[in-house]
């Protein structure tokens, strides 16, 4: 049976799929990997230093066709679609194929019957944007923790005997890349992490991002990372995002709107302070339960909205005159917040992440073999 691991969305999305390719390659099934671009293959070589002996067939998409002709015109970096269809040849040869994204499910009916479609989200956070019609298509579902696991049953996105909790695979992956890591900074001052979130109507970029900035660069109590979700500035122009790269202050402000460290945990493990607003980054920054701080920048009445769970992890900011407090406040507020952090961690990515990209492999290769059985049978 042949499964391929394909990766058409971010290329951050490859830490959180093939550490289950490598955990099943390493119990001896075929397992290949196609990506979208070159950015890609600095993520699976990262993967494959973490999994020695894991040596997959790379097939690299979108070389020719429309796909090409977009990316080559500048109009698309990635055009997904146009990269599925034009793959449909090569792709159509799988049995099952395992996708971190769901527009894949646009050429389900273009794909062989036998072929099964298996989705491992890349991320646990608390917001609706989990419960996505879409994810009715595939056959099975990978899920993180228990939080996620009952608002996916309670949506009717997920049945029964088609998904399995095998927790968080990124934080289970990380461990490996850790260890020889340099401290962000070379002083000894608490290290702040700022982690917008990409969507301007969610994100607290537009209204406290320069300000923020502005006031770590007056102070000398505190670092300073800057870090959004890669896709906030992804559409900027090249003045934009230089006019932003220019805030940083060496040795005191580190601004990183596009590298690898975006992706890879160097940030959510070196900081200690974590300012954020809606995005899910914050549950691996609590892998090490640690201060939190939240801007509602849009006035949001959060209190008892799941979709703002995270927001009991930490003190809410509604203006950024009150930041300075909250930071000094933070580290003795942290104990009321601890207890719920490690409970809110467990429901999201299923206690310890040790082992979840095995017991993902094993969930998968045990789907495919029943499935496989049942068709046999004409169950």
């Amino acid at each position: 049976m042949r499964t391929l691991f394909l990766f058409i969305g971010e290329p951050h999305q490859i830490f959180h799929a093939l550490p289950i390719a490598a955990e099943m390659a390493a119990a001896g099934e075929e397992v290949e990997v196609a990506v979208a671009s070159g950015d890609h293959l600095r993520m699976v070589e990262q993967v494959a230093l973490a999994y020695p002996g894991f040596a997959p067939s790379i097939t690299l998409l979108g070389q020719r066709g429309l796909a090409r002709w977009l990316r080559d015109w500048g109009l698309f970096r990635n055009p997904r679609l146009p990269m599925l269809f034009g793959a449909l040849p090569f792709l159509r040869g799988f049995d099952a194929i395992v996708v971190p994204e769901r527009t894949t499910t646009a050429i389900r009916h273009f794909l062989p019957r036998r072929t099964r479609l298996i989705f491992t989200p890349h991320g646990a956070g608390d917001r609706a944007i989990m419960l996505d019609p879409r994810d009715r298509h595939f056959h099975f579902v990978l899920v993180a923790g228990e939080k996620s696991e009952q608002r996916l049953l309670g949506a009717g996105t997920i049945r029964p005997g088609h998904y399995a909790v095998n927790g968080y695979v990124k934080l289970d992956l990380m461990p490996r890349l850790q260890a020889a890591r340099e401290p962000l900074f070379a002083n000894h001052r608490p290290t702040i992490l700022y982690a917008p979130h990409f969507r301007r109507d969610l994100s607290s970029w537009d209204r406290f991002g320069r300000d923020l900035i502005a006031w770590c660069a007056a102070q000398d109590r505190y670092n300073l990372v800057v870090a959004p979700h890669v896709r906030l500035f992804a559409e900027a122009s090249d003045a934009e995002r230089v006019a932003i790269e220019r805030l940083a202050v060496p040795g005191k402000i580190l601004i990183d709107l596009g590298s690898d460290r975006l992706f890879d945990m160097s940030y959510t493990s070196g900081a200690d302070i974590y300012i954020g607003d809606v995005s899910s980054q914050v549950y691996e920054f609590l892998a090490t339960p640690r201060p939190c701080l939240f801007l509602n920048a849009h006035r949001v009445p959060w209190q008892g909205d799941p979709d703002y769970l995270f927001w009991t992890l930490g003190d809410v900011v509604d203006d950024l005159a009150g930041l300075p407090a909250a930071l000094d406040a933070a580290p003795a507020h942290h104990p009321r917040y601890a207890d719920a952090q490690r409970e809110r961690l467990a429901e999201s990515i299923g206690g310890d992440p040790a082992g979840a990209a095995r017991r993902g492999a094993e969930a998968i290769s045990a789907f495919l073999a029943k499935d496989a059985l049942q068709d046999k049978s004409g169950g």
